[in-house]
């Protein structure tokens, strides 16, 4: 596979560059020829090793741009443990370890996409609303760029702002729209307040369904089970007619019958779709690095098949959430967060190639 060198947006990572550099295109999805290439040698660490791009809606045009990588390392939400801070890192870490081509779909997701990592959200110590307008201001600019968002966390108050910017996108361009929501997680999360603060990884589902082009018919949770659900939160959405997805559920139907499901329902007469996955969805012996392991998840097997299908039916923002890598030495549970998103980007590769639709 060559590519062509066009405007902003440069195909060679920057690992392939100096007095030994490689000098053919595609020499990121290939076996090194001079050196050991984005395995073992990251440069300056972003995303699949990347070209970074501020994230600056004209300068995402510029580059042509369609997936923007975008770091929310936030943990001032939280309720339970931090180090979530540490997530967005993780996954750039993770993803030198991997050649950007997925042989599963034959194709180079830096490519195919013009992925940009466009850094990290600033974050304000002590100012939690202030620290949420940022990152609600910068995934507006990934957004208005023309470009699909990778939002990684941080804990699981990240998809408040993260909605509230896919909302107000979708309202300034189509403002008849509607948005759908999906929130897969251990945890129903869905705390009006938590001890009288509204701003906390509990509370995502609840400030999505107060945005005016959010609908409940198109929310969904899948992934809830053990003892961190009291009972208000079941009881959000139940009256609210939204369906809750246990893993007892997920175990019993299958795994693949359950996205669709929640997918179909997300994008039924919806204009765009934000997908937050909180890690602790994944069960604790394939994902001991979340905010909040538990037992009784899905497996990694699963995680994959779920990413896959939900690379067929795309999402304007896909949000993976409570990433921890401090508590999981191995580093197992960030290559398996980055396999998340190769294979959900890999799926969504193939399902455009098939429709012969450009990202």
């Amino acid at each position: 596979m060559t590519v062509q060198h066009s405007g902003f947006w440069d195909f060679v990572p920057h690992q392939h560059r100096g007095p030994h550099r490689e000098t053919a295109d595609d020499a990121h999805t290939r076996s090194p020829s001079r050196h050991n290439g984005p395995v073992k040698a990251p440069g300056l660490n972003t995303f699949m090793g990347a070209p970074y791009c501020e994230p600056d809606r004209h300068r995402i045009r510029e580059a042509g741009a369609k997936i923007c990588f975008l770091g929310a390392p936030w943990d001032q939400g939280t309720i339970v443990r931090t180090g979530t801070s540490s997530g967005p890192e993780g996954i750039r870490d993770a993803s030198t370890q991997y050649f950007p081509y997925m042989f599963e779909y034959d194709v180079d997701l830096m490519t195919f996409f013009r992925v940009v990592d466009c850094g990290d959200i600033p974050i304000v110590p002590g100012n939690n609303p202030l620290s949420q307008t940022y990152m609600c201001d910068y995934i507006t600019e990934c957004l208005e760029g023309g470009a699909k968002v990778i939002l990684v966390g941080g804990d699981h108050s990240v998809p408040i702002p993260g909605a509230r910017a896919l909302s107000a996108h979708l309202a300034r361009h189509r403002p008849a729209a509607r948005m759908g929501y999906l929130h897969v997680d251990c945890h129903l999360d869905a705390a009006v307040d938590w001890g009288g603060i509204e701003i906390t990884n509990a509370s995502g589902p609840p400030m999505a369904l107060s945005l005016e082009n959010c609908n409940a018919e198109n929310m969904a949770h899948m992934g809830s089970r053990n003892g961190l659900n009291p009972k208000d939160w079941l009881d959000f959405w139940v009256d609210n007619d939204m369906p809750v997805i246990t893993m007892e559920e997920v175990v019993e139907r299958g795994i693949d019958a359950c996205t669709h499901d929640i997918f179909k329902r997300a994008w039924n007469g919806t204009e765009a779709v934000y997908v937050s996955w909180d890690t602790d969805s994944l069960d604790a012996s394939c994902m001991p690095g979340t905010s909040c392991p538990e037992c009784y998840g899905i497996k990694a097997r699963e995680a994959l098949a779920l990413a896959r299908i939900a690379g067929e039916y795309g999402a304007d923002v896909l949000e993976l959430a409570e990433l921890s890598p401090v508590f999981d030495a191995s580093g197992i549970s960030t290559k398996l967060a980055c396999n998340l998103i190769y294979h959900y980007l890999g799926s969504r590769a193939q399902t455009l190639r098939r429709n012969g639709e450009s990202p």
